[in-house]
Order: C-alpha cells, then sequence, then structure tokens
C-alpha cells in the first residue's frame, strides 16, 4: 500500500477524535484492511473495539469515503513489575518509580544541556523530581526513607496527555491529548560499580532517527518479553490513555499513534509485548534507526501494539537518540 496522504489524514483527524466517545471505541485511525486477523493490501479506517461482540450499532461503513474495518484491541499502558538487576544498564531494562510500577528503560538519549538522559514513558518515569530505580524499588517503611543503592536518578522531563491543558471538544467529551507519552530520566544517582552500556540489548545502539510508517517492519526489547518483531498496520490513531485521573466531564487521549501487529517468524510465543515493556523504542527492523516508543498493548500480552513517533518525542523533550 502506497504511503497514506497528509490530506486524507487532516480529513479523518477531527472524525476519529469524535468517535472515541462510542462505547466500547479503543481507537480510530487508518491502515491496512484487516478481516479475521488477514491483513489485505487495501487502506481502511481501522476501528479498535474493545470487544467485537459489542460493536457500536451506529458506527458508520465509511468515513471521507474510505471503509471501515474493525479491530478488537482494548488498548492499556503496559506497566508491570520485573526482578532483573543490571550493572552496565542497557536500553531495554526494567526499571521502577515504585514497587509495582514499573516499565522499561528504552534508550539512552543527550539532552539540550548535553547530558546523558534516559528515555521512557511518562506513565513508567513519574512526574519529574521522582526517583527511579533499576530493577526494583524498594519498599518505603513508613516514617523511614527508602534504599537509594540502586536508584539511577530522577525524572527530569515529561510529556503525556496529563501535561495537555486545553481542551477539545468531541462529541459529549472534552479530550486532553498528546501525540506523545515519554520521560526522560538523569542518571546522576548511578551507585559506584553501575553504568550505562548506550546500547539497546540484543539490538545495538541507535545510529538514527525517523518517523514510522503503514508497513514498515518494526523490532524492540522489552524487559517482560524480549526482543519481537511485528509491521505497522495503522498510523493517525485516537486511542484512550487511561493513566491517572483526568478532569470531570474530560477524557485523556493519545493522538496520532501507531499500531503495530506481530510477526509470527519472532515471536514464538506469540506475544508482541505485554505488561512491563512501556517504554521500549522500536526500530526499524535490519536497521538501528529508531522509529518509536513503545507504550500500550494488552497487559497479558499480545500481538498488537501502540507507539509514538520517536521523532515527536525527541522535538517535545529536546532531546537526541542518535
Amino acid at each position: 500500500m502506497d504511503d497514506i496522504s497528509p490530506d486524507l489524514i487532516e480529513a479523518v483527524d477531527p472524525i476519529a477524535a469524535a468517535m472515541m466517545s462510542l462505547p466500547g471505541v479503543t481507537g480510530v485511525g487508518l491502515g491496512f484492511r484487516e478481516e479475521d486477523g488477514e491483513f489485505f493490501d487495501e487502506l481502511a479506517v481501522r476501528v479498535l473495539v474493545a470487544d467485537a461482540s459489542a460493536v457500536p450499532p451506529d458506527l458508520v461503513p465509511d468515513i471521507a469515503g474510505v471503509p471501515v474495518c474493525v479491530v478488537e484491541f482494548p488498548v492499556e499502558p503496559l506497566f508491570s513489575p520485573d526482578t532483573t538487576r543490571y550493572t552496565d544498564i542497557p536500553g531495554g531494562a526494567q526499571i521502577q518509580q515504585a514497587p509495582g510500577a514499573s516499565g522499561t528503560l528504552g534508550a539512552f538519549a543527550t539532552d539540550s544541556s548535553g547530558n546523558t538522559v534516559a528515555l521512557t514513558c511518562h506513565h513508567v518515569a513519574g512526574n519529574p523530581g521522582t526517583t527511579v530505580w533499576q530493577s526494583v524499588a524498594p519498599p518505603a517503611p513508613f516514617g523511614q526513607p527508602p534504599d537509594m543503592a540502586d536508584a539511577i536518578g530522577t525524572t527530569i522531563a515529561v510529556e503525556s496527555p496529563e501535561t495537555q491543558t486545553i481542551p477539545v471538544p468531541a462529541g459529549t467529551q472534552l479530550l486532553l491529548g498528546r501525540p506523545v507519552d515519554a520521560a526522560t530520566i538523569s542518571l546522576d544517582q548511578l551507585g559506584a560499580g553501575r553504568s550505562a552500556t548506550g546500547s539497546i540489548a540484543d539490538l545495538g545502539t541507535v545510529d538514527s532517527t525517523k518517523p514510522p510508517r503503514v508497513g514498515m517492519f518494526v523490532t524492540k526489547r522489552g524487559s517482560q518479553s524480549g526482543p519481537t518483531g511485528g509491521f505497522i498496520t495503522g498510523i493517525a490513531l485516537y486511542v484512550p490513555w487511561d493513566v491517572g485521573s483526568p478532569p470531570f466531564g474530560h477524557r485523556y487521549v493519545m493522538s496520532r499513534q501507531y499500531e503495530v501487529f506481530f510477526d509470527p517468524s519472532t515471536c514464538p510465543d506469540g506475544i508482541f509485548s505485554r505488561g512491563g515493556d512501556s517504554g521500549s523504542v522500536v526500530l526499524e527492523t535490519g536497521t538501528l534507526t529508531a522509529v518509536g516508543l513503545l507504550w500500550g498493548g494488552r497487559q497479558q500480552g499480545g500481538r498488537r501494539a501502540m507507539l509514538c513517533d520517536i521523532t515527536e518525542v525527541e522535538s517535545r523533550l529536546g532531546i537526541t537518540l542518535a
């Protein structure tokens, strides 16, 4: 399928945002037509739903002249505990801001001041000033400070729907949206004998970045599911971001997102990602070019995942990966 025109994306964008108010809809965007898990080289509006047996009755058959296909995909932020500890910390390692609130350190980057920082998701790292550990955050008994031995640093900058302040009316809701869920973490608390390798485990060191595109084959290394691969099946998706508590009458959403479907040849257990993989940097397969930051999928593990454009992450956080 040829690249999708920006004009079509602009035409579908406001309709996709409005459809987020339909019950059971978990995403709307453009990409391959899909029927019963089989993909066709035809353009379609991909409507993601939490339950394929409960499709909204007023769903239209086409949008802006493009036929609609319905895909079952409940979208959830992927964070979950792990216990792996690294002396030389690579991208793809597990991190925690508090016991049970964990994800993946995607890669290392350089910020505008020339400092090396760790990159992950906002919902993994917490708000600025939050201490982050690798691999497990220690318990903090009441009235006592936590053990800082495995701390790596504190969250510096964040971008996500939670940082949006101007809502956009959409149907019966007010949407607070951002195209990224990302955060940087300082490395100023690394203990003696620990260091950052600069590379992503099993994959290598990022040498360039570019936006993802429909049909692109991609690879990631998550702290829970390891190295897996898939391909981009949808772009320009609006999907819910069910983190935190938005103001009354508002809803957090991620805009202009990218949907991934697993490649069976690189996912022997049929899983592309699972809880704990949020923050994984996604590369174009066969290269060291970063294209996305993984943040969503199915907690228990699944064939589908959501990522944001890595060039948007760089721009909004003022960092450079390569």
